[in-house]
Order: C-alpha cells, then sequence, then structure tokens
C-alpha cells in the first residue's frame, strides 16, 4: 500500500504538488489541520495545537495569554486571606499559573507529539496515504515502503508566492518565510533530533524554481511507482 510523506518550505508550493499527487494515486491526503482534529479529539488542549502552528506563529505575548486562558478559573487567596475575586482592579487571570494540578505547556506540547506519532504510524498502516508536514519523514523512516519528498525553492521565488498568496509586502513576506523555516527546523530537531532539510531524508528533493508543479508531480509518481514495483519484484529470502 503506497505511503507517501511530503516536507515543504513556505512557498515552494508543496501543498498543491501534494494535493495534485494525492489526486492523481487516488490517495487520502492527511495534512496539519486533520492532525490536529485527530490530536484535539483525543484530548490535547487548544493551547498547544495553536503553539504548534508553525506558518502562524504567534508573539510570545499572545502564546504566554493563550496558555492562562487555557488554565482553570480559579480564585486563590491574597497573602490577607482575601480571594482575588474581591480586590477590585485584578484582572489578570495568573488563577492556577502554578497549580499542580495543571500540566505545564511543555508537557502539553510533548503529548501533542506524541499524539502525532501515533496518528502518523496508525495512518502509514492502513496505508494508501500521503502526509504532509509534521515530522512524518522522520517518525516513518524506517517504514519499509514509504517514499519521503522534500520541496524546495529559492527564497526570491516563496517571496513571490507568498506576497500574492496573502497580500504581504517584501519584507513581511520574507519575515513570515524566516519564521516558518525557523519553527519547522526547531520542531524536527527538538521533538526528532533531526535536520528537515537533511537530504538524506528523502528519496527526492524537488526544486520547484527549477521545476514546474506537473513536472514536479510526475517524477513524485513516477518514484513511487518504480518503488512499488521494485518492492514486489524482490526474491523471497
Amino acid at each position: 500500500m503506497t505511503v507517501i510523506t511530503i516536507s515543504r518550505q513556505l512557498g515552494s508550493h508543496g501543498e498543491d504538488i501534494a494535493t495534485r499527487v494525492a489526486q492523481e494515486l487516488d490517495l487520502r491526503l492527511i495534512d496539519a489541520e486533520i492532525i490536529n482534529r485527530a490530536a484535539q479529539q483525543a484530548g490535547v488542549p487548544q493551547v498547544a495545537l495553536a503553539e504548534m502552528e508553525h506558518e502562524r506563529r504567534q508573539s510570545l505575548t499572545n502564546r504566554v495569554l493563550n496558555a492562562l486562558r487555557a488554565m482553570p478559573s480559579l480564585s486563590p487567596l491574597s497573602e490577607t486571606g482575601t480571594s482575588q475575586a474581591e480586590l477590585p482592579g485584578l484582572t489578570i487571570p495568573f488563577a492556577g499559573l502554578f497549580s499542580t494540578t495543571v500540566p505545564p505547556l511543555s508537557a502539553w506540547l510533548d503529548g501533542y507529539v506524541r499524539m502525532v506519532g501515533l496518528v502518523v504510524q496508525g495512518l502509514a498502516r492502513e496505508g494508501n496515504v500521503l502526509l504532509v508536514g509534521r515530522g512524518a519523514q522522520v517518525l516513518l523512516k524506517d517504514h519499509p515502503t514509504a517514499l519521503h519528498v522534500q520541496i524546495v525553492a529559492p527564497l526570491s521565488d516563496r517571496i513571490a508566492v507568498i506576497r500574492e498568496r496573502l497580500d504581504l509586502n517584501q519584507r513581511a513576506a520574507h519575515n513570515r518565510i524566516r519564521a516558518s523555516d525557523r519553527a519547522r527546523f526547531d520542531y524536527v530537531r527538538r521533538y526528532h533530533d533531526a535536520d528537515w532539510l537533511d537530504a538524506t531524508l528523502y528519496h527526492l528533493t524537488l526544486n520547484t524554481g527549477r521545476l514546474s508543479i506537473p513536472m514536479a508531480v510526475d517524477l513524485i509518481i513516477a518514484t513511487q511507482k518504480g518503488l512499488a514495483g521494485s518492492t514486489t519484484s524482490e526474491p523471497d529470502k
């Protein structure tokens, strides 16, 4: 059964390529949104999902506020024995911040990553899937038949794509791409101890600055068919 993972740089047309390959090979396309829904249904808090949105990384202030909003609404006593609710002018929701009953954000994130691993491994066992992002190329590095693909493009091309897609100026598009690259690097390094740009993780690295989207799609499909053929034609040992 077919299993393909696609890792892509922001602005490299990776999503378009993944969609077309999935359509051509009749595969289930599994992206971050679908994985996030599965994780949330399994009990991963929304704050952890927001933290993992690589391409929409928020400021530290917003991340802290989101973490606070996700905590229980408690009214701890002050040093004078007065509850916070009775103190006028104090509206910052620090209740529960140091409570032992509330797991720290890092624990939520670790739980999210573990859940992603279970989801990805389960989907790979079912087969006929194309997985986009979330470290699937590392999670399935030992899968016997999975095809791992990376989509890249020159920075100038990526900036042009993001400017048009998101209606941003040159500087804003560049900053968005830099933030996305850093977030992807950090995620794979922190949770999988790997470099997401390491070419040895992939069967194919395709540069859409040199290849059109249809050419990239054709190369992925041809490689998948070649791998499938070599696997089925191997003699029994």
